[in-house]
């Protein structure tokens, strides 16, 4: 029995430390479960943390965002500062087609919103991805306000300028009760977080499969030394190309449940400063990691909702970004490639070996 115990916990020593190899199917198996584990108890989390539940939603569909984006930053080495263009464009979108021609246009809307970003996302990759990296992200930026200004004037009246859209985004079979949404199949009723909630672990898991297959792994390459994947003959720009459509279109699928979530759309979503605020959330969270930007978004929501309520830091609460900035800094300069994810990785091996013995 002992030396059973303790072979059980030399291998759980083995697993934190990432020196036995687990099969892919056991990954799979295992990143599924952890994303509905995080999913299931998310309202739980925010409830205790931020103080209200119904932030779940939001939380997730920023974490689905930061992943979509680390793509392409944390696999291909491409920093983007305006994807806001295709989490804010997709809102417009789904915004758009339901006020002008009705709520139930909603399942002609969320395609089209994912089409638009691909095509979007494919022509400005065309004309940019060979550019460098500055220019690649000052191109980016350029693009991104290109949209914030069309959405600012608003063209025939479709976006509402300044004002944005908030009225007539309710979809068929959902309803609003006391701000809270739900969907109903005749009789049965859920609250919208799940529908949400199931769609961040497919889409999630999804962009894992991604970052594990061949493909995926031909980004590492790229990014670690493009002169030897050309060597190799590697097409670099199509690759790239791709991974900017792939990224763009899964940051306007968060784009799509954003606008159906909290049923209001406005400019500020396709502003720099939105497309800033993902780059923090993934820099903080670790690029060099699939989790790392999940965690980033979690942090960030954590420093918006609790850090920003907490009476006892009195007048301080009202600087919660500037904690965050600071925090940021120090993670440029101390580890930008695992941030704080790995930071959490490393204490958690620390306390295991340190517990059962070893290095």
């Amino acid at each position: 029995m002992s030396k059973k115990t303790s072979t059980r916990a030399e291998q759980f020593k083995n697993l934190v430390n990432g020196s036995i190899t687990v099969p892919e199917r056991q990954v799979d198996l295992l990143v599924v479960g952890a994303l509905a584990a995080l999913a299931i108890a998310m309202p739980t989390i925010a409830g205790v943390l931020m103080g209200y539940s119904g932030v779940a939603s939001n939380v997730l569909i920023w974490m689905l965002f930061a992943v979509a984006f680390n793509l392409l930053l944390g696999y291909t080495g491409l920093l983007s500062f305006g994807h806001a263009m295709f989490l804010g464009g997709a809102m417009y979108v789904v915004a758009i087609v339901m006020n002008q021609l009705g709520p139930v246009m909603i399942v002609l809307a969320i395609p089209l919103a994912l089409a638009l970003a691909g095509l979007v996302a494919y022509g400005i990759a065309r004309l940019i991805v060979e550019k460098g990296e500055i220019y690649f992200a000052l191109l980016t930026i350029a693009f991104g306000e290109v949209v914030w200004y069309i959405a600012n004037s608003d063209p025939g009246g479709l976006t509402g300028g300044d004002d944005g859209i908030a009225s007539g985004l309710l979809p068929p079979l959902v309803e609003s009760y006391r701000g809270q949404l739900s969907v109903y199949l005749g009789s049965f009723a859920v609250d919208i977080y799940w529908p949400v909630a199931a769609v961040f672990v497919v889409a999630t898991y999804l962009l894992f499969r991604i970052v594990r297959s061949p493909f995926g792994r031909t980004l590492l390459t790229i990014r670690e030394n493009e002169q030897l994947a050309r060597s190799i003959g590697v097409n670099t720009r199509r690759y790239k190309i791709h991974t900017f459509v792939i990224s763009a279109v899964f940051s306007a699928l968060a784009g799509v449940l954003l606008v159906i979530v909290n049923q209001n759309v406005a400019t500020s979503y396709l502003f720099w400063e939105t497309s800033g605020e993902v780059v923090m959330m993934t820099i903080v969270g670790g690029m060099s990691s699939f989790a790392g930007p999940i965690f980033g978004a979690f942090l960030w929501y954590l420093g918006a909702e609790f850090l920003s309520g907490w009476q006892a830091i009195g007048g301080l609460r009202h600087y919660w970004q500037f904690g965050f900035g600071l925090l940021f800094v120090a993670i440029i300069l101390i580890d930008p490639r695992n941030g704080g994810w790995g930071a959490l990785k490393n204490s958690v091996r620390w306390a295991v070996n340190k517990y059962f013995g070893g290095n």
